[in-house]
């Protein structure tokens, strides 16, 4: 139940912002530079890599079978093609509320730390978050449960006091893993079902369903107390 002192960690891609365009451009170009001369079916392991978002870039290389030298170019095209990424309709009005709700926030995701923190400045919205928590500065990326924990210890509160929001079921299995209540953003890059099928506590529809549901919960909280 929702009371003063709940937080709300967020995954970055596919709930907050909209980077599927210029991660796949970025995976192709990689893809033909790591792997000069050889035909690969760039879609068919893009879609692949879809199923592992969530994860840090080396362990989705893992589980593709691809080298993990292909992070370098990968990250320097992601770089490049930053001014491309975009906010969902709806992602900064919610943070707004959250924050003038006085709701502690947090970003666990499986993105680098520097790609990280330049895309929450060049988006206007670093100052909303009280931690930033990377795939590469984490004992262990999602789905293990170690960026809920840490930003549950890190206020102070235990984990049930979290809701993580996400779009992979990497942020679901992470959320559950560490005992927070867990909420699935469909409107990001997993199917529906896949994310049901691992039963959150909520199911967000887009952006402003969110913060309408949180909003809610906050007000029959209060009622309560």
């Amino acid at each position: 139940m929702m009371h003063q002192k709940k937080a709300l960690l967020f995954d970055f891609d596919g709930v907050l912002i909209n980077s599927l365009p210029v991660m796949q451009l970025a995976f192709s170009a990689a893809l033909d530079e790591i792997y000069d001369g050889q035909r690969h079916d760039h879609d068919a392991l893009f879609k692949r890599y879809q199923t592992f978002l969530g994860m840090g870039f080396p362990q989705i290389m893992n589980e593709l079978g691809l080298r993990h030298e292909m992070f370098g170019p990968f990250r320097h095209h992601s770089r490049q093609l930053a001014p491309y990424v975009r906010l969902y309709q709806g992602a900064t009005a919610l943070l707004k509320w959250a924050d003038s709700a006085g709701i502690a926030m947090g970003i666990a995701t499986g993105k680098d730390e520097e790609r990280t923190l330049e895309l929450l400045e060049r988006l206007g919205i670093r100052h909303r978050f009280g931690a930033v928590l990377c795939s590469d500065n984490v004992p262990k990326p999602k789905p293990a449960p170690d960026m809920a924990i840490l930003f549950a210890d890190g206020l102070g509160i235990p984990a049930s006091d979290v809701i993580f929001v996400g779009d992979a079921t990497a942020d679901i299995s992470c959320g559950k893993a560490a005992g927070c209540l867990t909420a699935a953003a469909t409107w990001g890059y997993t199917p529906r079902a896949a994310l049901l099928a691992l039963e959150p506590d909520y199911v967000f529809e887009t952006p402003q369903d969110a913060q309408q549901q949180l909003a809610d919960l906050t007000t029959r909280a209060q009622d309560i107390a």
